[in-house]
């Protein structure tokens, strides 16, 4: 059953784009249903009662509060990486279940070109194919020293560091650490790597350094391999 966020003001009448999709994209007519989404965790299943070329009218059947929200909610901090590469970390972070996505501006960061609108379209989309119940917030460009302030008490925040020789994701998973906390921040370096004041400062504020182990990945495996880790043990 095809699946479109719309949030729930917009019920029963949707226009614009999301009238243009229903009718030109999925070819929907009316009699046809569809899974509505509100950006709450709901899911309404509806009708198309009519649609025409800019709005469609809906009946909503029934409701019911999605199931496919993890328990643990995962924000990736990304140093925002060269060309195209952003768009890929946005839609593959989104379908393994991160909550919040974070361009980050670090020392090391080449690209600075930020395309948010296009990035949180390709969330919605990622969002509505995977089956989510929200979509991933995808947060402006923000500054390293902003990010390390995101640690509190509350959460578990990892900066992944190839130099980091004593703690591996592994032993952060062993240690059951994934398992004490509902709010876990994951903080990833540009392609040339974080500088070691970077790697001091988050230390100072309680961010823990970690390694993936024995290989170096790339800025836009690293963040997904940590995220489907953690997935692995929360869902």
């Amino acid at each position: 059953m095809p699946r479109l966020f719309v949030p729930a003001e917009n019920f029963p009448e949707i226009s614009g784009a999301d009238a243009h999709y229903l009718r030109n994209v999925l070819r929907l007519q009316a009699g046809d249903r569809l899974e509505l989404l509100d950006g709450t965790g709901r899911v309404h299943e509806a009708e198309i009662v009519s649609l025409t070329k800019s709005q469609a009218r809906v009946k909503i059947i029934k409701s019911h509060q999605a199931e496919t929200e993890p328990e643990v909610k995962v924000t990736l901090a990304q140093a925002l990486p060269k060309g195209q590469k952003m768009d890929f970390v946005i839609e593959k972070s989104v379908e393994l279940g991160v909550n919040r996505i974070i361009p980050v501006l670090t020392e090391r960061t080449i690209s600075k070109n930020t395309k948010l609108d296009r990035w949180r379209k390709l969330a919605k989309e990622a969002a509505e194919q995977s089956g989510r119940a929200i979509i991933p917030e995808v947060t402006e460009l923000t500054n390293f020293s902003a990010v390390l302030k995101l640690k509190s008490p509350s959460n578990l925040a990892l900066l992944l560091w190839e130099l980091e020789k004593a703690r591996t994701l592994k032993s952060v998973l062993s240690d059951n650490l994934i398992l004490r906390y509902s709010d876990i921040l994951i903080l990833i370096g540009p392609e040339g790597g974080f500088s070691r004041t970077e790697v001091e400062q988050a230390q100072a504020l309680g961010w823990q350094t970690v390694s993936l182990g024995k290989r170096i990945l790339r800025t836009e495996t690293a963040g997904l391999a940590v995220l489907a880790n953690i997935m692995y043990e929360r869902e």
